[in-house]
């Protein structure tokens, strides 16, 4: 990994849990952080410079942490305790350290902008320019060169153009491309039509013309879809979603659309397919088609590549219209969620009743 940092000319790479969709649990492709370090835990961030390499969790993993790392290699950064810097606060310290050495390039600090959300990104960048100014105005003189001289930033973020640990890791698993299903209306209690038609509307209170979704809970919920096998642990698939005036389009594999029924469904509800990979472009497009073309992302639950291609003016940062609709469930969620409860709750009563037979009674 190190010799890759240098043939690209970076500092630090930063490895996260993330997928491109921000999700707290991901497919095995999606395991970098697991496989640089061997934890396996659901939350946290590797950090590897040339002299150091830091792994950043929180105290539900600390002892697992312990356990999984090879301490002639890592450091366990306990996320939340004194004296423990955030990873934004050990980059800036970094970056600071560096240009007290006398160097005059910036810390490089290397990402997948596909893995990190965007609300990151402006974060470490923020936190870089702060110091930057804050050193500037300790060391001005009234030398209005000597001054800017100084306020030249001390770090950078660099997008690399792929992931460094795919690169090194040769027993990668493929990105899974289970088939999405169908979830009944009678279990969804809205069609497709009608939460576009809902999101249409607050996109025009907004002056929004494309509203971009990227979380997998997103766009099942807005597509009517399910998905088995992407995720272990969710029923979601993986995939982006467009709207704009004129259309909603899917970003996925094509396998994913395997069955005829789904095809129909989503023809039904006007959505188009197009390639997973041509989501980035199509925002550019869309930016690039109109002077009064804006973007609404939320920057919270976006990763950065999806962000950085629309300019500051042409960004709306909201939360996004699924959000509070997920939340407010309709009738026939209320009545899945029963249920469900019921279900889960008779399978919950029969493990009980089994354990106590097999620790207990037998």
């Amino acid at each position: 990994l190190r010799s890759r940092m240098e043939r690209d000319g970076v500092d630090v790479v930063l490895v996260p849990s993330d997928d491109p969709h921000l999700s707290e649990y991901v497919p095995s492709a999606y395991m970098r952080r697991a496989y640089l370090t061997n934890f396996h835990g659901s939350a946290g961030t590797a950090v590897v410079t040339a002299g150091g390499a830091y792994l950043w969790t929180d105290s539900r993993y600390f002892n697992e942490a312990n356990l999984s790392l090879n301490a002639d290699h890592w450091q366990l950064m306990k996320q939340g305790l004194p004296k423990v810097p955030t990873i934004t606060k050990f980059l800036t310290d970094l970056a600071a350290e560096k240009r007290d050495c006398g160097s005059k390039v910036p810390l490089r600090v290397g990402i997948d902008p596909f893995v990190h959300p965007a609300s990151f990104a402006k974060e470490l960048t923020d936190a870089f320019e702060e110091e930057s100014s804050d050193v500037a105005n300790a060391s001005s003189n009234g030398d209005d060169e000597s001054s800017t001289e100084e306020a030249a930033p001390i770090g950078e973020i660099v997008t690399l153009q792929s992931n460094l640990v795919d690169e090194i890791w040769d027993d990668r698993p493929p990105v899974p491309t289970s088939p999405f299903r169908v979830h009944p209306l009678e279990y969804a209690g809205m069609s497709v039509a009608d939460k576009v038609t809902k999101i249409r509307k607050e996109m025009e209170e907004k002056k929004a013309t494309m509203a971009v979704f990227s979380a997998l809970d997103d766009v099942a919920y807005l597509l009517n879809v399910r998905a088995k096998g992407d995720v272990e642990t969710c029923p979601v698939g993986i995939g982006y979603v467009t709207v704009t005036n004129d259309d909603v389009a899917l970003y996925c594999d094509p396998a994913k659309l395997a069955s005829d029924e789904v095809k129909e469904h989503l023809e039904e509800a006007g959505v188009v397919h197009k390639s997973y990979d041509d989501v980035v472009p199509a925002i550019e497009e869309h930016v690039a088609a109109s002077k009064s073309s804006k973007v609404w992302i939320d920057k919270s639950r976006a990763n950065y590549a999806l962000c950085r291609v629309v300019p500051t003016r042409k960004l709306i940062d909201s939360q996004n219209a699924v959000t509070p609709m997920k939340a407010c469930k309709n009738a026939a969620e209320m009545d899945g969620m029963r249920r469900a409860h019921i279900v889960d709750g008779a399978a919950m009563a029969h493990f009980i009743a089994w354990l106590e037979k097999t620790i207990v009674t037998e």
